[in-house]
C-alpha cells in the first residue's frame, strides 16, 4: 500500500469517467453544483476579483450548472491531476469571454500566491491532510472560503455502498478510504486561521447522505 494511498488514487488510479459517473449516479455532483451556484449568487466577489477552484477536479459540475455566472471573475482552477484539468478545459473551451487558466497544485503545499477574493473546495478536506489544506485555503485568500464537505448518517452504509454498482477504477475505495469530518472542526479550525463561518446550507444526496456547504469570512 502506497505511503498516502489516497494521493495515489486521485493522481494515477481514478480515471475520470468512473468519477464522474459515480459522482452523478449518487446525486453529489449535482448537489454539489448547486450549492456552489447558490453561495455564489450570495457572495458575488466584486467585478474582476481572481477566484480559485482548489482541487477543481475535472470540471463535472458545469454539466450541471452553466459557468457564466464566472464571467465577471479571473478563474484559477487546481487539481494534482492533470488529466482531470485537461477534461475540464475541454469542458470550457467553448464558453466565450470566460477568463481562466488552470495549474497542477497540491493544496498541501501550494506554490499559489495569495489575492483570491473567493476560494472554493468541493470534497477536497476530506482526502488530503485537512489542517494542513485549511491552512493553505486561509492564507491564499483575501476574503472568502467556501468548501463543500459529505455528511453521513449515524447508521451509515459501507463508504462505497454495496446497492448500486460501482464504476471501474472507483472500486479502489473498497480498499481505501477518505476520512469523514464535522462541521464543527472544521469551523473551529477556520476560526483559528482567522476566519470565521457565515453562511452553511445542505443538500440531501442517495444513502441519506448529505452535502454540507460551509461558507468563511476572513475577520476584520
Amino acid at each position: 500500500m502506497p505511503q498516502n494511498p489516497l494521493r495515489e488514487a486521485w493522481t494515477s488510479a481514478i480515471r475520470a469517467e468512473d468519477y464522474e459517473a459515480h459522482m452523478a449516479a449518487i446525486g453529489q455532483a449535482q448537489a454539489n453544483a448547486a450549492l456552489v451556484a447558490d453561495f455564489s449568487r450570495a457572495h458575488p466577489p466584486p467585478a474582476d476579483s481572481a477566484v480559485l477552484f482548489a482541487g477543481a477536479g475535472t470540471g463535472q459540475m458545469f454539466d450541471f450548472v452553466p459557468p457564466s455566472f464566472l464571467l465577471p471573475y479571473r478563474i484559477t482552477f487546481t487539481d494534482i491531476n492533470p488529466l482531470y484539468l485537461e477534461r475540464l478545459s475541454a469542458r470550457l473551451a467553448a464558453v466565450e469571454h470566460l477568463r481562466y487558466n488552470t495549474v497542477v497544485d497540491d493544496v498541501e503545499q501550494t506554490k499559489l500566491s495569495p489575492g483570491f477574493e473567493l476560494i472554493l473546495a468541493v470534497l477536497v478536506l476530506e482526502h488530503v491532510d485537512w489542517r494542513k489544506a485549511v491552512a493553505t485555503l486561509c492564507s491564499l485568500s483575501s476574503a472568502r472560503v467556501f468548501i463543500v464537505m459529505q455528511q453521513n448518517p449515524p447508521a451509515a452504509p459501507a463508504p462505497m455502498s454495496a446497492t448500486r454498482p460501482i464504476p471501474g477504477s472507483m472500486n479502489i475505495f473498497k480498499q481505501i478510504h477518505s476520512q469523514l469530518l464535522s462541521p464543527d472542526e472544521i469551523a473551529t479550525e477556520f476560526a483559528r486561521q482567522g476566519f470565521q463561518l457565515e453562511y452553511s446550507a445542505n443538500r440531501m444526496v442517495a444513502d441519506e447522505k448529505k452535502m454540507a456547504a460551509l461558507g468563511f469570512q476572513r475577520k476584520l
